[in-house]
């Protein structure tokens, strides 16, 4: 075809300028183009995990262990933090350009006079891209929600709901068993759901049960577990390890955990779970800086429910003064409820701009947190911020939180600033 684009970049910008809007879900337009790409199934099997917070870790942890079971995986991601390549994987890592360029011209040959968003125009080429890889197991996070997502139109032979909290509601519902009916749409009858939020909606448990699907929960029938000689994972029939303690959160190394075991038929040992925390990582997870006696921790907390785990984090983690926020949302964001979950961890909060399409000024962001001591709004980058915070002679811990487009920006100066 003639005038396609050659580059990523130019395929990047061709897909922003032609899609419908940012968001439209439903799946009839992207399962007909899937059809003609003759995508589906991805892989033989396939991993579907949804969730309000956590999928990123979960869909990370769950390829560490595949792959050092010696399995080939492919995986999708969203959104990326640095570059679109992110969002595409495969044996771990991400694809090249020549790769997702060759996928997005398939995608495009057949797509004819169907409408895609950025979304389902990515998913799709990731599909192209797994198949051309033949690899053993795909790993596909839901973007929003669950029931209309593009990725809901891959089968998944186990289906993973991490957690359920408030976010995203003008598209998914303004309560708990609400947004569960959303999520509850991966289900498939009789395959199994393993969830990683101890209170399971009703709306949830109604749905697994039309539907035969056996419904595997935290605490009740696995769990990660700390004992002195290192963390164990235990379910129903047996407790594994020791193995070290891993970067990523437990309760979704956990939910990893066991969502390959139900996909494998097998329980990873313990040299396979240690070797899958040694090279599990995702950027922007609580990931831990330090520059001279200071330590920046950056963490796309975005909701209450993730500011709830990042408090935990803290917690568990302590500094032995006072921590400053710099944060930064998207305008339908809860700032109020984000700030209130962390009142007793950060104690000085610095408010920036969001540069994305859906982004507002520190100032709104600022005015939406409510009343409140040690507050102030500006217009500086993440990065200035850091720097004026570093000038100051005290040794107070840096937190930077909110949107991907803010945690990214601050990454990228502090990655350049101790290279």
């Amino acid at each position: 075809m003639n005038g396609l684009p050659s580059s990523l970049p130019e395929w990047l910008s061709f897909i922003e300028r032609t899609h419908i809007s940012s968001v439209a879900l439903g799946l009839e337009r992207v399962r007909r183009v899937a059809d003609r790409l003759d995508v589906l199934p991805p892989a033989p099997r396939n991993l579907v995990i949804a969730g309000t917070n956590g999928k990123g870790s979960t869909c990370v942890f769950a390829e560490a262990l595949l792959e050092a079971s010696g399995l080939r995986t492919a995986a999708t991601l969203s959104p990326h933090l640095a570059e679109f390549n992110e969002r595409i994987r495969v044996a771990a890592e991400a694809l090249d350009d020549a790769a997702i360029c060759a996928a997005m011209h398939a995608v495009e040959r057949v797509r004819g006079d169907v409408a895609l968003t950025y979304f389902e125009y990515a998913i799709l080429a990731a599909l192209v891209a797994f198949r051309a890889a033949r690899v053993d197991v795909a790993i596909l996070e839901v973007g929003l929600g669950g029931r209309l997502d593009a990725v809901n139109i891959v089968d998944g032979d186990v289906a993973v709901i991490t957690s359920i909290g408030l976010d995203h509601m003008d598209y998914l519902g303004h309560d708990r068993e609400a947004i569960g009916v959303e999520k509850a749409g991966i289900l498939r009858r009789g395959v199994p759901l393993v969830c990683g939020d101890a209170r399971l909606p009703e709306s949830i448990v109604r749905c697994a049960a039309g539907l035969d699907v056996p419904v595997h929960r935290i605490g009740r029938d696995f769990n990660l577990e700390q004992r002195a000689d290192g963390w164990w994972f235990r379910n129903a029939s047996t407790a594994t390890g020791p193995f070290r303690e891993p970067a990523l959160a437990p309760v979704n190394v956990a939910v990893a955990i066991h969502a390959v075991a139900l996909l494998t038929g097998q329980t990873p040992s313990a040299a396979v779970l240690d070797r899958a925390v040694g090279n599990a990582r995702l950027a922007g997870r609580f990931e831990r800086f330090r520059i001279d006696a200071r330590e920046l921790v950056l963490d796309v907390a975005h909701n209450p429910h993730g500011a709830a785990f990042l408090a935990g984090q803290l917690a568990a983690a302590p500094h032995p003064g006072p921590t400053r926020g710099i944060a930064g949302f998207l305008k339908e964001k809860d700032v109020a409820g984000i700030v209130r979950t962390l009142e007793h961890h950060i104690h000085d909060w610095t408010f920036v701009g969001t540069a994305t399409e859906r982004g507002q000024s520190g100032a709104d962001s600022l005015k939406m947190s409510g009343s409140g001591p040690h507050r102030r709004a500006t217009d500086c980058s993440p990065a200035e911020v850091i720097e004026s915070i570093l000038a100051m002679p005290a040794t107070e811990r840096i937190v930077v939180l909110g949107s991907f487009d803010v945690v990214c920006q601050a990454r990228a100066h502090l990655l350049a600033r101790i290279a």
